[in-house]
């Protein structure tokens, strides 16, 4: 029997309320996790022995910590097992472990056991909200050929991204943010065919962003904000048409005006604050259809952007959070369309000189 998206909703913990919608982290990804699911939870009446057999290795793992008193052998693990559900192969009657979860429990200390790497049909693998869990990725992840989500997030995971996330191949969301992990970030994730979400938020990466990213699909959604990313952007992002992105907080240079565009009518959140970013937004356009209906976050502030506000932005009648102080801008600020004038002072103070609603009026020279 098939559970419902309700039931599932119920079921799997949600994310917490994020702190402002500039690190909402992917919810529309973690929905189709949703949607999988309905297609693939099932009430199979027990365990296959194997899957059993490493379920209770990850038990006895973690100390049988709270969080584990469900998991009790020769019960059916599907259906009575906490955040462990499974799928009926195709063409047998046959149910494997497709789904697991472990989360929310300071008493889970250590490291990720290697036994997860037994569990040869999992689909989602989620270990988050784990403040003891601690150590490096362990390579057994990488035996998990058939996964689309993984999330490893909200813990204190170190060390770098792994090597073998490049067998990852069927992986639609990858979620590594609100750990202690270093290193560069590796240029093959680019390469894996199946990616729509990357989440690397507050971690310790440094280096450049790979070059590779410019292979990403349309409505990518990226964000690894909090890092300590040095360099320019690549130009080869701007081919790529994101729903998310959101590189604030690093250490980046350069160019960011071929992040605008015409053909950028998925993007409806771009947050580039607190770089070093130096271009002129003067000449930025964005498509007429984008500003009707789906630019929501538009956060520039804390760089070296210099030039005037475009007209267009006047016209981006959703945009909810915007944000461009503490740069080098100049000029008025567009009234057309109305748009900027709900926002107030502070989101435009701290420039070279900019004017009008909702700051003073410009002077006569400006006009």
């Amino acid at each position: 029997m098939k559970i419902t998206i309700h039931q599932a909703k119920t079921q799997i913990k949600t994310l917490p309320p994020p702190p402002t919608m500039s690190s909402h982290h992917f919810l529309p990804l973690l929905f189709l996790l949703l949607l999988s699911l309905h297609h693939s939870l099932s009430s199979a009446k027990r365990c296959h022995p194997d899957d059993e057999r490493a379920l209770l290795q990850i038990k006895a793992h973690f100390n049988n910590a709270e969080f584990f008193k469900t998991w009790t052998p020769q019960t059916a693990c599907c259906r009575k097992w906490t955040l462990v559900y499974c799928k009926r192969l195709p063409n047998s009657k046959i149910f494997r472990v497709n789904f697991l979860e472990i989360s929310g429990e300071e008493g889970i200390n250590g490291e990720i056991p290697s036994a997860v790497g037994d569990l040869p049909y999992l689909e989602n693998l989620i270990f988050r909200h784990l403040p003891n869990l601690t150590g490096p990725i362990p390579p057994a992840i990488g035996k998990l050929t058939h996964l689309q989500g993984l999330l490893l997030n909200w813990n204190n995971l170190t060390g770098s991204i792994p090597p073998f996330f490049s067998h990852l191949t069927n992986a639609s969301f990858i979620g590594l943010n609100n750990n202690r992990l270093t290193g560069h970030i590796p240029s093959f994730l680019g390469h894996l065919p199946n990616l729509r979400g990357l989440d690397l938020y507050q971690n310790q990466l440094t280096g450049p962003i790979p070059a590779s990213f410019g292979l990403l699909g349309d409505d990518f959604q990226l964000q690894a904000s909090d890092n300590e990313l040095s360099g320019p952007i690549p130009r080869s992002l701007g081919r790529v048409r994101f729903g998310i992105l959101e590189l604030a907080g690093n250490q980046l240079t350069g160019d960011a005006s071929f992040l605008f565009g015409e053909d950028k009518q998925d993007l409806n959140h771009l947050n580039l604050s607190r770089n070093k970013l130096s271009f002129n937004l003067t000449n930025t356009v964005m498509s007429e259809s984008e500003l009707e209906t789906g630019l929501l976050v538009l956060d520039l502030s804390q760089n070296m952007i210099y030039g005037q506000l475009p007209s267009w932005m006047g016209h981006a009648s959703v945009v909810y959070q915007f944000n461009v102080s503490y740069n080098q801008l100049c000029g008025p600020i567009p009234t057309e369309g109305g748009a900027l004038q709900k926002f107030d002072a502070s989101a435009f103070s701290h420039n070279k000189c900019l004017c009008g609603a909702p700051l003073p009026p410009c002077k006569s020279s400006l006009n």
